[in-house]
Parts: structure tokens; sequence; C-alpha cells
């Protein structure tokens, strides 16, 4: 195990600005929501993501596939999420961030929140259908900067 938590959220924007989450099916996701346990199914997507989030993306080619196929809504990919932000149409374009996540410890306010989270950064590069209809990087990721825990430590 490992002291810091860190994850990869997927997201999606119909204009590169505001920009939407996929929902995990197991992965802790929502502050508000607490922790929740699965044995003994093992949610191999999710779990894959963690070891992914220890490496870089060139490593773990398959997180830009996810990218790549959300782009397209393929469904066997949106299959491995709770939910398909983007029913209506095609999402303008999938990214992949980082975050580091902290459990909340008792006395840690606010009490109402599970989970602190703080965004370390773009995890893989921001993806787009060209005009031509070829894929496009409209966005690279620089080599996030890990924060340790420690700030989520003070109260």
């Amino acid at each position: 195990m490992t002291r810091d938590r860190y994850e990869i959220e997927f997201q999606g924007s119909r204009d590169g600005k505001s920009w939407t989450a996929y929902p995990f099916r197991y992965k802790p996701q929502d502050l508000n929501s607490p922790p929740r346990i699965y044995a003994p199914y093992q949610p191999r997507f999710d779990w894959n993501l963690w070891f992914a989030s220890l490496g870089s993306w060139r490593e773990y080619t398959f997180v830009l596939q996810v990218e790549r196929r959300l782009l397209a809504s393929e469904p066997d990919v949106l299959a491995l999420f709770a939910a398909n932000p983007f029913p209506e149409s095609r999402p303008a374009g999938p990214r992949g961030v980082l975050a580091i996540l902290v459990f909340r410890l008792e006395g840690q306010a606010p009490a109402s929140l599970w989970w602190r989270r703080q965004q370390v950064g773009l995890y893989a590069p921001t993806l787009e259908r060209g005009r031509d209809g070829k894929l496009d990087i409209v966005e690279w990721p620089g080599e996030p900067a890990r924060p340790s825990l420690d700030p989520f430590l003070v109260h």
C-alpha cells in the first residue's frame, strides 16, 4: 500500500472549459459518500486505475485508450462507469486528471464530508476529434508534482 492515495478521474466537456466527471462504480469519488466494501468482488478497472495513478500515462496506455473510447461513447467502456454524464451526445473532449484523496479523520471539519480531494493536474493528454475525424491532442500533461498528504492533515 502507499501512503498517498492518488486517483485518476475521467472527465468530459462539451466546450473544453467546464468539465464533468464520469462517475465510478466502485472508487471513492463523491466526497459525501462513505467508503464501501465490495468483497469478494474485485473491480478490475478501478484497481488498474489505482496502479496507473502511481506511474505515468505513457506506462499505462490503457488510460489514453479509455479516453479515446469515451470520445466515441463506446457502450463497452461506458459500462465501466456508474453513469454516462453525456447521454444525449458525445463529449467534445475527454481527459484524465490526477487527484489525491484523503479519508476524513474523526474531528476534522466539515463533518459532513467523508473525503477531501485535491486535484494535482492533468494525468493524460486531453483528446478531441478534429474536423478531419482524426484524434487531436489539445492539451498535454506536464509532469505533476506529487504533493504529500501532509497539507490535508493540518486542521
